[in-house]
């Protein structure tokens, strides 16, 4: 059932996905097939277990927030398989380097094609503009995400990107007990929201790839805004005037 338990006639997949309508979720998943569906979640980068059952289209998985984030990161960067670390880079005082996470990176494998990869970009970005994410609204910024609520509000969720960036967003309680009817489009969506706020001013983010639905092909991942920083050429707003020895890097 849906959230207002109410019945809304056919619709379009992107008002669908805007305004969080359950039965179409299932539908589409019965549809398409459950294995499909999480075939395609381990080729963005899901690890932990997907079960088969109907339910797993609405997010009946135990899923962490780096994981999220990993899922989340083609839709960002055109369209290529992301995978999450903790350390950019260590040094010693001196300024030798001990450990660079670039020294002989691969390169980054394509997971969604064109026009798949647009469609979705241009639904997301509806959840932002009109449907149940707009409370992380970032003007001048192309922004697009997705809410999430479990049934008995354990979990909320806000995932969203721009252009080479992705900010997750987890609220529940530390023991799993329900909260007070607290959704992925309230306080999620607001901790996103200021974060990004924050943060999107003093990176070199772009416009998220792929703007339209038939785009030229993508042939190369959006810049990292943040190795953009460390590498010593930071965006002109607010950018940190000395590196850490060791520097973390937020998924």
């Amino acid at each position: 059932k849906n959230y207002t338990n109410k019945y809304l006639g056919p619709m379009t997949l992107e008002t669908a996905l805007a305004q969080s309508i359950n039965t179409v979720a299932a539908r589409l998943a019965n549809e398409v097939g459950t294995g499909n569906v999480a075939s395609t979640a381990r080729r963005l980068g899901i690890t932990s277990r997907i079960q088969l059952d109907p339910s797993m289209a609405l997010g009946a998985v135990e899923v962490s927030p780096l994981d999220m984030a990993q899922a989340y990161a083609p839709f960002a960067n055109g369209g290529f398989l992301a995978h999450g670390y903790g350390i950019e880079r260590i040094r010693t005082a001196s300024g030798k380097v001990l450990y660079d996470h670039g020294v002989d990176k691969p390169e980054r494998k394509p997971v969604i094609g064109s026009p798949a990869l647009q469609y979705m970009n241009q639904m997301m970005r509806q959840v932002i503009a009109s449907g149940t994410g707009t409370r992380a609204r970032v003007p001048g910024f192309d922004i697009a995400g997705k809410t999430g609520t479990t049934s008995d509000y354990r979990d909320a969720w806000f995932v969203g990107y721009t252009g080479g960036f992705v900010t997750a967003v987890w609220v529940g309680r530390d023991d799993n007990t329900p909260m007070k009817r607290v959704t992925g489009g309230g306080a999620p969506a607001g901790v996103w929201h200021d974060f990004m706020t924050a943060a999107l001013p003093r990176l070199r983010t772009q416009a998220i790839p792929g703007g339209t639905v038939t785009p030229p092909p993508v042939e190369a991942p959006a810049p990292d805004p943040i190795g953009d920083l460390l590498s010593g050429n930071p965006a002109p707003a607010e950018a940190p005037a000395e590196k850490p020895k060791t520097e973390d890097i937020p998924f």
